[in-house]
């Protein structure tokens, strides 16, 4: 019963599991709006182990990376993260997936994952979908000034899996956030970053990037100081909404017989 998720009016905390892929890509400031709202967050370190930990988890998020979404070859666990988002969708939990997690989300209900025309590296303005009535009833999306950057790190992107609804768009790159069914959803962008988070990346450039992207971190640098702040705004709205929908689950489980 819902009784048994709260304690005197307060809810029980979540439990979150969240798929890391690389330790210069953690839940950042997303991770820190989430416990502030009351979660429990439960970190697979991918690189650490080979499986995630045991346990009963009410929501998921799934991290970036720099691997292909399709790169079993390589990265042998992936099918296994394709695996778990498919057993919390059958379960009916929320799931969040940020740029490679949202690749993943679209690999695992049969979307194709390839190499986008132009990278997005850096800040990049996002739209929300003119006349998208889903869209609409996203309170994290509520009063998005339209083309509001988000940060961006990126060479591929995906088509929609059949039955998704997408929600923001630019012209770089259709496909930036969507929502599939009632409670998972894509994000190509990464709202979880703080500038430290930012700043290590760029020890990740290749060669391609440092003849391409010459002025990348004057770019970079001069960008988290116009754009953070509002998007460390926008991802409290996120956290908050996507937390009340893990929450609002949860109850809609414990009622079932």
């Amino acid at each position: 019963m819902i009784a048994e998720l709260t304690v005197k009016g307060w809810v029980t905390p979540m439990d979150i599991l969240v798929v890391q892929h690389v330790e210069a890509d953690p839940i950042g400031i997303l991770g820190r709006y989430l416990e502030a709202n009351g979660a429990w967050l439960h970190t697979w370190l991918v690189p650490q182990g080979s499986t995630p930990p045991q346990g009963d988890y009410d929501g998921l998020v799934v991290l970036g990376g720099p691997m292909n979404a399709c790169d079993d070859e390589h990265f042998p666990y992936l099918k296994h993260v394709v695996e778990l988002i498919q057993q919390f969708q059958r379960q009916g939990k929320p799931v969040l997936g940020l740029c490679l997690g949202a690749q993943l989300i679209a690999r695992a209900f049969g979307g194709r994952v390839y190499q986008n025309e132009v990278p997005e590296l850096g800040f990049t303005p996002l739209f929300p979908v003119v006349g998208s009535v889903t869209a609409a009833e996203e309170l994290w999306l509520r009063d998005y000034p339209p083309g509001m950057p988000m940060m961006q790190w990126h060479f591929d992107t995906f088509d929609l899996p059949v039955g998704a609804e997408l929600l923001l768009t630019n012209d770089v790159c259709t496909n930036q956030a969507f929502r599939l069914g009632s409670n998972i959803y894509g994000l190509q962008f990464h709202p979880e970053v703080t500038p430290e988070i930012v700043m290590t990346w760029l020890a990740f450039k290749t060669d391609w990037i440092e003849a391409h992207y010459p002025h990348l971190f004057e770019q970079l640098r001069q960008q988290l100081v116009t754009h953070w702040v509002q998007s460390a705004q926008f991802t409290d709205k996120l956290a908050a909404a996507w937390y009340d929908q893990v929450v609002a689950s949860a109850q809609t489980v414990s009622l079932l017989p």
